[in-house]
């Protein structure tokens, strides 16, 4: 384990975040502060200005960010810097100056930070990544993932270089996932909340100070992780377990649909597993689905308005655990005077 804990004497680092602000983001934030260090600024997605006067739903997504920052920060002052479409790049790149940070961190921002942008850092960017790379590069590794029956094999999260090219920039460090990670929709946001922490408080400051230098991706021909509509339609050679991990990744955005009598169907969560197979197709009725999968009939609720807004109204209050233990950290590059693991051998996708 690094330590990134502040040392007397040590200069405090400085980053501007470009991610937007969430219970799933805030741990991530809290993590970099409680190592001692600097938030100069964090970029976030613009919304969509009305077409006249005054905006409700505006107003309230900046309150919840406020409340969001003063949840994980508490009075910590932070320098908000809304950025939309179209991009202007050259304008962002006026506000960051004065801002004298060491680095940019970014997670889950949709498209490629270009060069001159990164050019203002000392350190340039990291980008975390919620997939062990090479593997699953692109922008829905968790989706891709679930659907393909990988999450325990390159299931985690990377923190690596930013580079010209998408995801495929030098790997400072990775978390790992097994299995338990998976369990429940919250146990995968919890996952990779926590994940993000450890590594921006010990691998991210590590790398500013020169204390980890990386280690290149190899390459290959690596699955991309790009979500199509085949990989949402549930079939009957699926298993229960599939299906429901399926449910926890998929289910809220953008859905998980089966076929009944030719018209897709989007279902919500499993409310009962009927015993084996039985032969017969889905059934619908009340709100509810019937249908067999390759190990046991279910019962799935069907996905509606009011579950919608329940599934908004939880989500808007869960907290992730960021307290919880941390999984292992893998450090990539020199780290002191110690050679780090190298990236292991990576299984091939096409």
């Amino acid at each position: 384990m690094i330590s990134s804990e502040p040392v007397a004497g040590a200069r405090q680092l400085n980053a501007v975040f470009i991610l937007d602000v969430s219970a799933y983001t805030g741990p991530l934030l809290s993590g970099w502060v409680e190592a001692g260090n600097r938030i100069g600024a964090i970029i976030v997605p613009g919304f969509q200005r009305p077409s006249r006067g005054f905006s409700i739903g505006n107003f309230r997504r900046r309150l919840r960010r406020q409340l969001l920052l003063r949840r994980y920060l508490g009075n910590t002052p932070v320098k908000l810097i809304e950025f939309g479409r179209p991009y202007d790049w050259d304008e962002l790149g006026r506000q960051l100056p004065d801002v004298a940070a060491d680095v940019l961190i970014c997670y889950a921002f949709p498209t490629l930070i270009p060069q001159q942008l990164l050019s203002l850092f000392p350190k340039g960017g990291l980008n975390f990544h919620p997939a062990l790379l090479p593997n699953y590069r692109g922008p829905h590794p968790l989706h891709r993932l679930a659907a393909d029956g990988q999450h325990a094999v390159h299931g985690g999260v990377t923190l690596h270089k930013m580079s010209a090219n998408f995801d495929d920039g030098d790997i400072l460090g990775q978390v790992p996932f097994c299995e338990a990670h998976w369990a429940t929709r919250r146990d995968v946001a919890d996952s990779v909340a926590t994940a993000m922490r450890a590594l921006v408080r010990e691998v991210a400051p590590a790398y500013c100070k020169d204390l980890v230098s990386g280690t290149r991706q190899p390459t290959g021909d690596f699955v991309w992780a790009r979500l199509e509509r085949n990989h949402m339609a549930i079939s009957s050679d699926m298993s229960i377990e599939h299906v429901a991990r399926l449910w926890h990744v998929l289910g809220g955005n953008p859905g998980i649909y089966l076929d009944v009598a030719g018209r897709e169907v989007r279902l919500a969560f499993q409310i009962a597993r009927l015993g084996p197979p039985t032969g017969k197709g889905p059934v619908r009725r009340w709100g509810r689905v019937e249908f067999d999968l390759a190990n046991g009939r279910v019962r799935y609720l069907t996905y509606g308005r009011l579950l919608k807004r329940l599934m908004k109204m939880h989500t808007a209050f869960a907290r992730p655990k960021a307290g919880k233990p941390c999984p292992e950290i893998r450090v990539f590059g020199k780290v002191a005077s110690e050679s780090a693991p190298e990236v292991p051998p990576a299984g091939r996708g096409g």
